[in-house]
C-alpha cells in the first residue's frame, strides 16, 4: 500500500473512533462516507468470497429423466416475496425451463431489512427498492394481480380479477402486514407531527426528520404482542436514535423508554439477552417489560399501556411522549387469515409442518418466509435457510419421494446497537446459538455493522434471489 492511501486510511479510522468516544473534533469526512470506504471492502469480501459459510449451495443436481418429470408440473408462487423469488429462482438454477408461475400485484420490491438504515438515516428511498420485473429470471411467468382466495381441494387459486390459476404445487409466500387498528388511534397518530414507525418506508423517512430535528424530551418505543417482523427492528431504532442523540450533544435532555410485551429485551436468544441487557441499561435507557401499547391520547400526547404484573393482574400505565415510535401487532394476509389454509391457534398464518414446511393438510402446498407458523424468527435469515429446503422438497415430491430436506429453525439476527458497532449471531429453534466461532454473537463490532450495511443487501440480491442459497 502506498503512503499516500495508508495515510488516508489511518484518517478514516481515526474519524470513525473519534465519534465512537464521543469526541467532538471536526472530522474530515463524514461517517457515512467512512462506513462506505471501510464497508464496501469488508463486507464485499464477505459476499462475494465467504458465501460458502453464510449460506451458499450448488443447484440442485438432476439427471435428465428427472428434469424431465419436473418440467411437467405447473409450480404456482403465491407472492413476489423473497421467499418466493428464491425457491422459484433454485428450481430454475436446475430446470431452466420449469413452468413457475408468480402472482404478484406490486411492480417495486421493497428491501424491508433496510427500513431501519432508513430510520437511522444510513439508507434512503432509492437503497431499499427494486424494480419487481428486474428480479424475475428468465422463465418466471408474471401475473401481475393480488391472491384473493385458496381453493386447495381444487388445486386452483382466485386473484383479485377473477383469474383462475391452476397448479400442480403452490408454494405461499405472501409475507405478513402491519395491523394499523390493533391499537386504538394509531392511524390517526401516525399522521401527527410527533409519531412514526420504521415498519412503512413513508414512515421511516419520517422518522428520521423526527430524530433529527428531536431537541429533548421523552422519546417512547414500543414492542408488540404476537409474531414480530424482524423481531429485533424495535429495538435496533430505540438503540441507534440514543446513540444518535448522544452523538448531537442532547443526551442529557432526552429521557428514553423502551415498552416491550416480552419479559427481558431478548428472551428468544438468552444468551444474546444476557450479554445485550447490561450495555443497553447502562445507557440510561428506560426498559418496561410486561407492557402492551393499546392506545394513544393524541390530545394529552399519552401512550397507554396494559401492563401485567407478576400476580396475574393487570394495570394501565400511561406514559407522556415528545416522540413516539409505535408498533402495531403483525397479522397475515386476508386470503390466509379467513381461507383453508390456516387453523386455530396460529394467528391466521399458513399451516406447515415446521421441518419440511409442508402444508399440514395439502401435501402439495408449501409455505416460506413471514407467513409460515414455523415459530422461528421472520427475517430475511430465515428464509435464506427455508428456500433450499422448499425448492428440495418440492423436486422430492414430484419425483415421488417424501419430502426428504428439513429446516431446523436457524434464523439470524444483525443487531445494531450503536452506530458503527452490531451484534451478529444465528439461532436455532430453541434459541441456542450456531456457527459461534464465525460470528462472536456477544461481542459488538464495526465489520459486523458494516456487513449489514453494505454486504446483505448483495446477499439478498445478488445470492438469494439467484437461487444460490
Amino acid at each position: 500500500m502506498s503512503e499516500g492511501k495508508k495515510q488516508k486510511s489511518k484518517e478514516i479510522e481515526e474519524n470513525v473512533s473519534a465519534q465512537d468516544n464521543g469526541n467532538n473534533a471536526s472530522e474530515k469526512i463524514s461517517r457515512k462516507q467512512a462506513l462506505k470506504y471501510i464497508g464496501y471492502g469488508t463486507g464485499g469480501i464477505l459476499v462475494a468470497g465467504g458465501t460458502g459459510f453464510y449460506g451458499y449451495r450448488k443447484s440442485l443436481q438432476l439427471s435428465s429423466s428427472e428434469a424431465a418429470q419436473i418440467r411437467k408440473a405447473k409450480f404456482v408462487f403465491a407472492g413476489g416475496s423473497i421467499g418466493s423469488l428464491t425457491v422459484a429462482a433454485r428450481l430454475l438454477r436446475a430446470v431452466p425451463d420449469a413452468d413457475i408461475t408468480i402472482i404478484e400485484p406490486r411492480t417495486n420490491h421493497h428491501y424491508q431489512p433496510g427500513y431501519t438504515l432508513v430510520g437511522a438515516g444510513v439508507y434512503n428511498r432509492k437503497d431499499v427498492i427494486y424494480d419487481q420485473e428486474s428480479l424475475f429470471l428468465s422463465g418466471m411467468k408474471w401475473v401481475k394481480d393480488s391472491v384473493e382466495a385458496f381453493e386447495p381441494g381444487r388445486n386452483r387459486v382466485i386473484t383479485h380479477n377473477g383469474e383462475v390459476i391452476e397448479y400442480n404445487y403452490l408454494v405461499v409466500g405472501l409475507g405478513v402486514n402491519t395491523n394499523l387498528d390493533s391499537v386504538e388511534n394509531l392511524r390517526e397518530a401516525l399522521d401527527t407531527e410527533h409519531v412514526a414507525n420504521i415498519y412503512d418506508l413513508s414512515s421511516a423517512e419520517k422518522y428520521r426528520k423526527l430524530a433529527d430535528n428531536f431537541e429533548g424530551g421523552t422519546a417512547v418505543f414500543t414492542y408488540p404482542p404476537g409474531f414480530v417482523k424482524c423481531g429485533g427492528a424495535p429495538q435496533k431504532i430505540t438503540w441507534l436514535s440514543e446513540d444518535l442523540w448522544r452523538r448531537k450533544g442532547i443526551r442529557d435532555k432526552v429521557e428514553v423508554h423502551f415498552h416491550t410485551q416480552r419479559n427481558s429485551l431478548f428472551p428468544t436468544v438468552p444468551r444474546v439477552d444476557e450479554a445485550v441487557t447490561p450495555l443497553i441499561e447502562a445507557r440510561d435507557i428506560h426498559n418496561h417489560y410486561a407492557q402492551t401499547l393499546k392506545a394513544i391520547d393524541i390530545s394529552t400526547r399519552t401512550a397507554i399501556f396494559e401492563e401485567v404484573l407478576e400476580n396475574g393482574t393487570v394495570r394501565e400505565v400511561r406514559q407522556k411522549y415528545d416522540l413516539l415510535h409505535p408498533m402495531p401487532q403483525f397479522q397475515a394476509p386476508k386470503p390466509l387469515r379467513e381461507g383453508p389454509l390456516t387453523r386455530e391457534g396460529i394467528g391466521g398464518q399458513l399451516s406447515v409442518n415446521r421441518e419440511t414446511l409442508q402444508h399440514t393438510q395439502y401435501p402439495n402446498i408449501f409455505g416460506v418466509g413471514d407467513n409460515a407458523a414455523t415459530g422461528a424468527a421472520k427475517t430475511a435469515a430465515t428464509i435464506r435457510k427455508q428456500a433450499p429446503v422448499v425448492a428440495g422438497n418440492l423436486v422430492d415430491l414430484v419425483l415421488g419421494y417424501q419430502p426428504s430436506n428439513k429446516y431446523d429453525g436457524a434464523s439470524g439476527c444483525p443487531l445494531l446497537t450503536r452506530y458503527g458497532h452490531c451484534m451478529m449471531f444465528e439461532f436455532d429453534f430453541e434459541g441456542n446459538l450456531i456457527h459461534e466461532w464465525l460470528y462472536k454473537p456477544t461481542q459488538e463490532t464495526r465489520f459486523w455493522w458494516n456487513f449489514k450495511v453494505h454486504g446483505l443487501k448483495r446477499l439478498y440480491r445478488h445470492v438469494m434471489m439467484n437461487g444460490y442459497v
